[in-house]
């Protein structure tokens, strides 16, 4: 049985016709998907190359493949040129990796037919062109896209992702926000539904959801999905004289995208223990954003016993908020601490204004 990790390449994973044991879908680290994976046993993975977190970073790909046996990985691609470039299959095909393709069809075929060296030899010679990654014969285990649509097989997604893509913006004043759980279900995207609807009453602002579709629950027409770094950049563009910009990221790497990211914590024993054990690292992976502490039963006054055993700086302690309720206070409060002094009018002398 197989197992498939996936992300924006989702459309190529739902043609295939392969007995599928288990999937894993958004964007993993080596450790993340290593703690998914236990007890998991598979003969073969199939992985979308967009599922990698910073796939675009060769190393990143090489980091997260190490403990993915070569002849029983296949790896898709997506059409971005730094991805289809020779220097990057180049690497793949140096460190054993010569199951490559950009088609359903094409997976299909190297399950049963992995590709040995010098079927992907082509590809390290410095004569290679990357429009050849497009057309993979299929003697050389690779299909055609005219071949593909011969078999009659759903159309695979191709929407091309460009790296050096940066936000378009006419409002100089525009402010992105991005926010990430850092621990499991720790409540990204009803907060910034609610920090959305607190907003409004004073900004004008837009939401966006990366990869995911729970923002449809809310039946909020402020709210906005994106599954890839196109349909990003054409938000902002669309949302260029928007005053706020708030991104559930869902695993996105953003950084270059938002002024600022919110990394969620729930502080709960159970949950903190398992991020800090997935990743030692964390306290330097958020040093540009903020912490902040979400349906949490801390006091303020736990704050500095918590900082201290965990060696996080947490900006914002959030407890448990009532979404139903018209008006928050406590989100006022955090808006405001972040820089949005027009939420003070709601709590001004402990009490709600009338807008």
């Amino acid at each position: 049985m197989n197992i498939v990790i996936k992300n924006q390449n989702f459309k190529i994973i739902d043609a295939l016709t392969v007995d599928i044991l288990k999937t894993f879908e958004g964007q993993f680290s080596l450790a993340e998907i290593n703690e998914e994976l236990i007890n998991f046993y598979y003969e073969k993975v199939i992985i979308d190359i967009t599922a990698i977190r910073n796939y675009y970073d060769i190393n990143s790909v090489l980091i997260f493949l190490k403990n993915f046996e070569p002849n029983n990985t296949i790896i898709i691609l997506n059409n971005s040129e730094l991805i289809n470039s020779p220097s990057f299959l180049r690497i793949l095909i140096e460190n054993g990796y010569y199951n490559f393709t950009k088609n359903a069809a094409g997976v299909n075929f190297l399950l049963n037919n992995p590709n040995k060296y010098e079927d992907v030899e082509e590809y390290t010679r410095e004569r290679y062109v990357d429009e050849e990654v497009n057309t993979i014969k299929q003697e050389d285990h690779i299909v055609s896209s005219t071949e593909e649509k011969k078999t009659n097989l759903k159309s695979d997604y191709n929407e091309p992702e460009r790296e050096d893509i940066k936000r378009v913006s006419k409002n100089k004043n525009q402010i992105v926000i991005g926010i990430q759980n850092l621990t499991k279900h720790a409540g990204a995207t009803t907060l910034a539904y609610m920090m959305i609807r607190q907003l409004k009453q004073y900004y004008s602002v837009k939401g966006i959801e990366m990869n995911r579709q729970d923002f449809i629950y809310f039946r909020d027409s402020d709210l906005s999905l994106c599954t890839s770094v196109d349909d990003l950049n054409l938000k902002f563009k669309e949302y260029s004289d928007i005053d706020i910009i708030i991104i559930d990221l869902n695993g996105f790497d953003a950084s270059r995208y938002c002024d600022d990211i919110l990394y969620l914590i729930d502080p709960g024993l159970v949950s903190l223990n398992k991020m800090l054990k997935k990743d030692p690292n964390v306290k330097i992976k958020t040093e540009n954003g903020k912490i902040v502490l979400n349906r949490s039963a801390l006091k303020d006054s736990d704050i500095p016993d918590f900082e201290y055993e965990t060696k996080l700086k947490v900006f914002y302690n959030i407890g448990n908020v009532n979404d139903r309720v018209e008006k928050l206070q406590s989100i006022d409060r955090f808006l405001y601490k972040l820089g949005f002094k027009e939420q003070g009018r709601n709590f001004k002398s402990g009490i709600f204004k009338s807008k």
